[in-house]
């Protein structure tokens, strides 16, 4: 069970997701990290457990305002020992021209940006790339086909219920459930809805391969013990 901490950036700072609602993010402020600013937030999830991949969304890149991509990179260069999953919209961090942590850096191509099966192809020739399936009540965001061609997708897909995003109303399981059936043989990534480490074994139960976490790691409803538990838990039952 993979589990990813989440940080979105807008206009430099990490800000708080809710119910996929940009318009009403706001800096970062909790009870794990009082402070917007990435290295801040990167410090406070260290803090709570060594986790070596992150997933950053760049929502200005997303929403075509600009991009974070210089701070990122600073991250990437004060963390040699970090891997990222980005999200950029259509502008992906590692690009054609850009070589500099193509090894340690994944682009996350979401489904709302109307991407093709074949623009997919494109990507994934160029670069190790993640498919993010992205969910509004139910419905899927952008290409309706996409899940029609299950060997053509990248092999990690996530499945991101925004409404759920920040909600504490936990993973829509039976959802999830029914993706992994039309999905055989991808590693799927659950997003939006983790309440708890109990939520992490219902979906490790479900054959889900990892999860996105932000509000729960914040709030501390999954702590540092819950994590080393967990982690221990799941190397005994594989």
């Amino acid at each position: 069970m993979h589990i990813i901490p989440v940080i979105d950036l807008k206009d430099g700072l990490a800000v708080a997701a809710r119910q996929g609602k940009r318009q009403t993010y706001r800096p970062l402020a909790s009870p794990l990290c009082p402070q917007p600013e990435l290295p801040a937030v990167i410090r406070a999830y260290l803090s709570v457990f060594p986790f070596r991949t992150f997933y950053i969304a760049d929502l200005n890149a997303i929403e075509k305002n600009g991009n974070n991509h210089a701070l990122i990179t600073r991250m990437l260069q004060a963390h040699s020992d970090i891997s990222l999953w980005i999200d950029s919209g259509t502008d992906p961090f590692i690009n054609d021209n850009s070589v500099s942590f193509r090894d340690r850096v994944s682009n996350v191509l979401g489904s709302e940006t109307g991407i093709s099966i074949e623009q997919l192809d494109h990507y994934t020739r160029k670069s190790d790339c993640i498919l993010s399936l992205d969910y509004r009540g139910g419905e899927l965001l952008g290409n309706p086909d996409l899940t029609a061609q299950p060997s053509r997708l990248p092999q990690r897909v996530i499945v991101m219920n925004l409404e759920r995003v920040g909600s504490h109303a936990g993973p829509d399981l039976e959802h999830l459930s029914s993706l992994l059936h039309r999905l055989p043989g991808k590693q799927v990534y659950a997003a939006g809805g983790v309440r708890n480490a109990e939520d992490l074994r219902r979906l490790a139960g479900h054959g889900v391969h990892g999860a996105l976490v932000a509000t729960a790691l914040h709030d501390r409803t999954i702590t540092s013990e819950h994590l080393q538990q967990f982690n221990m838990d799941v190397q005994d039952v594989n």
